[in-house]
């Protein structure tokens, strides 16, 4: 796709003294005279049954100082990762739409993401922008400065935000200018686009938590493999932050650290490669990110722990009424404390730091020249030898698994879940596809099963934390609690030697 056909742009939403105090920034270029603003009508375009929406894309005509322009963006696995989209622009004498305007191949792409089904306004933005540009590093960059609303109906959302979008030069260049945006003003970025946002609000569904996407196909070079799969990781954090806002919090804290796991797998297994101070640091920054998600995570199982076993298995002890009560503010404090993540600066360097860092490809400065090749070499060759060295870690350290003591069974799993998570970013490389499918199910298995074992531990871990109050009813359901936890983990001794036999006799795929 060329250059003409993409969009790379950062948006921030900011209070409004923020707002006004950034159309000051010093960075900003000094116009001739003080810029006015212009005036946008957009009307999206979708079907009933929401098609474009759903296949992450979206259409629209939009109407400024009576000019008419049609536009197509649809999202990919663009090197400029979740910030990144493809755009395709065609003017239109009216404010009707007419994709046949557009370019043949896009036209096309839209018919069959419809199924030729009628497309309809289904809502609109009116939006006024002042636009100022930064000259920085040979590269341009475009900053609006949005404020107006979105309509569904009778629904609305409101609107201000500033847009930054590069128009030439280097992508670092966007990141290290939203790093600086992010020192210098208390703001945060947004995750969706006007259109996510406008989608959102017709559908009148509240967002859903999104999972792992697929790992690489094709045939990659490693270089290229290295940028697609940190972004894979980068995209599935940010996509959770409106679950975690409007939505199911639960699932969306779950998916956010999902997506930090993997994120450190990848750095780590490249890091072992291609020693880079970036892996390193950046790869700290997820753990700690990780980390801090943790006691929301940890208090959300034993919540439903408790809901679906010990409580109902003895509905007549009253003590549960207020041991599940203080689990409740337990949880509250670890949600509004992600919630504090998500909007902290740190999470926003996090965020930009590493986006810029896969753009610029940061892992090439720390090797030497006669290094440089190996990062063309295919994809599939490096994970051929990754998968390998992960599986023959995996048995040795799983011998005699029965036996093992928790803090080896805990180093267990974060072996099984490496291998789990390159079998998820390697798999679709190799033609061994009835191979990989019993191999994948069997890890699957052995690490739902190590996951429960560790939640029960976490659970007596809580469980104590909960009994040192002094409500005698709640310490009797406490007390229910270690002895469901105990009686779990003898259970899951046998169903764990059981699988582990399974494990040993499958064949690794690549």
């Amino acid at each position: 796709m060329s250059a003409a056909m993409r969009e790379e742009e950062l948006k921030f939403v900011l209070a409004p003294a923020a707002f006004a105090a950034a159309q000051q920034w010093e960075r900003l270029d000094v116009p001739a005279r003080r810029p006015r603003a212009r005036r946008l009508v957009t009307v999206y375009f979708d079907t009933a049954a929401g098609d474009l929406a759903r296949h992450k894309a979206s259409l629209r005509v939009r109407t400024v100082n009576r000019r008419h322009v049609i536009t197509f963006k649809w999202t990919g696995s663009f090197a400029g990762g979740w910030f990144e989209r493809g755009e395709v622009e065609a003017v239109s004498p009216t404010p009707e739409l007419d994709i046949d305007l557009l370019p043949p191949e896009m036209a096309q792409a839209i018919t069959r993401l419809t199924a030729g089904r009628r497309l309809e306004a289904v809502y609109s933005s009116d939006i006024k922008r002042v636009v100022r540009t930064i000259h920085e590093e040979a590269a341009t960059i475009e900053v609006a400065f949005d404020v107006g609303v979105i309509s569904a109906g009778e629904k609305t959302c409101p609107v201000r935000e500033i847009e930054m979008e590069r128009k030439s030069g280097g992508a670092a260049a966007l990141y290290r200018l939203g790093l600086a945006f992010v020192a210098a003003f208390p703001t945060r970025l947004e995750s969706q686009s006007k259109a996510e946002r406008g989608a959102a609000l017709a559908a009148g569904k509240a967002p859903e938590a999104v999972r792992a996407v697929a790992g690489l196909q094709g045939e990659p070079v490693l270089d290229s493999a290295i940028g697609q799969l940190i972004n894979a990781c980068l995209g599935q954090f940010i996509a959770n932050w409106p679950a975690f806002e409007a939505g199911d919090a639960v699932k969306a804290v779950h998916q956010m650290r999902v997506a930090m796991r993997r994120l450190r797998s990848v750095l780590g297994l490249f890091q072992r490669a291609f020693p880079n101070a970036g892996f390193a640091v950046f790869r700290e920054q997820a753990r700690d990110i990780a980390n801090a998600m943790g006691e929301a995570r940890n208090w959300d199982v034993f919540a439903a722990m408790v809901r679906h076993g010990p409580a109902p298995a003895f509905a007549d002890e009253p003590g549960f009424e207020s041991l599940l009560a203080q689990v409740e503010q337990f949880r509250a404090a670890g949600h509004e404390a992600v919630r504090a993540l998500l909007a902290g600066p740190q999470t926003m360097r996090f965020v930009l730091g590493l986006q810029g860092f896969a753009a610029a490809h940061g892992w090439r400065n720390a090797l030497e020249g006669e290094a440089l090749p190996d990062l063309s070499m295919p994809a599939r060759e490096f994970a051929g030898a990754s998968l390998a060295r992960l599986h023959r870690k995996l048995l040795r350290d799983g011998k005699n698994i029965e036996h093992l003591a928790a803090v080896e069974r805990h180093e267990l799993r974060k072996d099984l879940k490496k291998l789990r998570y390159a079998v998820d970013f390697f798999g679709g490389l190799f033609d061994a596809r009835k191979q990989l499918a019993p191999y994948a199910r069997s890890l699957a298995k052995l690490q739902d099963r190590l996951g429960i074992f560790n939640d029960l531990a976490v659970a007596h871990e809580l469980a104590l934390r909960l009994a040192a109050g002094d409500d005698g009813a709640a310490c009797r359901a406490v007390g229910i609690v270690l002895g469901w936890c105990a009686r779990g983990a003898v259970e899951d001794d046998e169903q764990l030697r059981r699988i582990w036999k399974k494990v040993k006799k499958v064949k690794l795929f690549a």
